[in-house]
């Protein structure tokens, strides 16, 4: 009886301390594993997208439209008038939303369907507003965000004269720009095309 007695006490003491180390381990474990772990405020949240500042900085993303001028004087309009060229330079771009350092880019296209149907329900009139011919402005075909860098800056070069001419005073010059093609990242979307409203009678002349 003794040494029944003794074997159960043995068994249940190496039980208990196997309970015990069991519950060591684990608790190291979980303190590596936490060690190891950013704390919320150096964590990378969200999904990186291409998408346009432009589409948002007046509109908050409503409808996309970005006018032109926009600033509270000169120093800061969002456009820049060459007179040796006889040209204006409208500032536009791309940024990455979300976590993201690669390099990446898009192909800028013009989007006269869309133009076509804000004319077509009524959001645009041509009483106001007419869309710019293709010879007045030009565009590059492609925009490029360096590695490192989280945006890329083209501009939409428009022909200054042509412009402050009696056939547009008093109009509003529309150029609907969009992205296509990205690379790296997807394009957000909703945010990847900006509706450029000129307002020709607040462009100085030349």
């Amino acid at each position: 009886m003794v040494t029944i007695t003794y074997n159960r006490r043995f068994k249940m003491n190496i039980s208990k301390i196997s309970k015990v180390l069991s519950l060591v381990m684990l608790a190291g474990l979980i303190t590596a594993m936490t060690s190891c772990t950013k704390p919320d405020s150096e964590q990378d949240f969200g999904t990186t997208s291409i998408y346009m500042p432009q589409a948002v900085i007046r509109s908050g993303g409503v409808n996309n439209q970005y006018p032109v001028p926009t600033g509270t004087d000169s120093s800061t309009w969002n456009y820049r008038i060459d007179k040796a060229s006889g040209k204006i330079d409208i500032t536009m771009g791309v940024a990455l939303s979300g976590p993201g350092s690669e390099a990446f880019g898009a192909d800028i296209r013009v989007d006269s369907d869309t133009l076509q149907r804000l004319f077509t329900s009524g959001v645009f009139t041509a009483a106001t507003h007419v869309v710019m011919p293709a010879s007045m402005y030009t565009l590059p075909a492609r925009v490029e965000g360096p590695k490192g860098t989280r945006a890329g800056v083209f501009r939409l070069t428009v022909d200054h004269k042509a412009l402050k001419g009696a056939t547009y005073a008093g109009k509003f010059l529309l150029v609907a720009v969009r992205l296509a093609n990205p690379t790296t990242y997807p394009l957000n979307v909703p945010l990847s095309s900006t509706i450029v409203v000129i307002e020709a009678n607040k462009i100085p002349a030349p």
